[in-house]
């Protein structure tokens, strides 16, 4: 593994972790989800890298080893990761690996990242892997997680007022997370629309034209990212070739849930390894 920090447009430096693969069949960007750093997903790249795929494991800003901690003074959303961020890693990628071809891979919010970037940048990937990646919008859940969401969306607009971050670490949903990034959030579990504070594309009419491949996996008892909130992301990519994947607790050997699955990855890296070897 190899530890590098990627200059982004707005001179932010990405940290990234690099596991290459001896004789690479591709590459892949793996993205956390909201308030997870990094390291987290190690075993994750670790079974990817062995399965034969270069990893590009992302920090997101304000986790792990990024320099940034949202704060009143410091704040950033979705656009910085679009614009900035993630561009900058494939930039890298292209460099380093330029004969393999590159899959953006997502957990929750990285998956929601990843799904916009194929809409924005189709032609510099070769295909998306969304895992336990379910809209936040609370028409797709029922009982006392829509309950739990509702409130939720009432409360991001007062911490952010309040405080100038969202402070999930002390709420258990989330770590402490950019009030702009959570404003971006919450107009998703509001209405299933991608918006990115300071950018005006549309993005879901972007991903509606994406003709690349989909893989959707969802785990069996994750109560964030149930079948109609996985749908609700899927259904976007009308034009790609989309497969689904449901992994169970037999096949993952622990609870299916949204985060169990990144510490026994073997039955996560064995679909994906599978998938890509059907691509063309």
């Amino acid at each position: 593994m190899e530890s590098w920090r990627i200059s982004s447009s707005d001179d932010y430096q990405v940290p990234v972790s690099w596991y290459p693969a001896e004789q690479a069949r591709a590459s892949i960007v793996l993205m956390a989800a909201l308030g997870v750093g990094a390291r987290f997903y190690q075993p994750l790249a670790v079974a990817l890298q062995q399965a034969g795929m270069n990893v590009a494991l992302v920090e997101q800003r304000g986790h792990g080893d990024s320099v940034l901690r949202p704060s009143r003074k410091t704040d950033f959303g979705f656009r910085e990761a679009l614009q900035q961020d993630i561009p900058a890693v494939l930039d890298r990628l292209q460099d380093q690996a330029p004969e393999q071809p590159c899959y953006l891979m997502g957990h929750s919010l990285g998956g929601h990242y990843a799904a916009i970037t194929a809409g924005r940048l189709p032609e510099r990937i070769a295909g998306v892997i969304i895992t336990a990646c379910g809209s936040p919008w609370t028409e797709a859940f029922s009982g006392k997680t829509r309950r739990q969401l509702k409130l939720l969306c009432r409360l991001i607009p007062l911490f952010n007022l309040l405080l100038g971050y969202y402070p999930g670490d002390r709420l258990g949903f989330g770590g402490r997370e950019a009030r702009t990034l959570m404003a971006d959030w919450l107009a998703l579990a509001k209405t299933n629309v991608y918006q990115a504070r300071g950018m005006n594309e549309n993005f879901d009419a972007g991903i509606g034209r994406y003709r690349g491949p989909l893989l959707s996996i969802r785990l069996a008892d994750d109560p964030f990212a149930p079948e109609a909130a996985m749908a609700a992301v899927s259904d976007k990519f009308q034009s790609a070739r989309v497969d689904k994947v449901v992994i169970s607790a037999a096949e993952l050997g622990d609870k299916a849930d949204h985060f169990r699955w990144a510490r026994t990855p073997a039955a996560v890296a064995n679909q994906v390894a599978g998938w890509l070897s059907r691509q063309p």
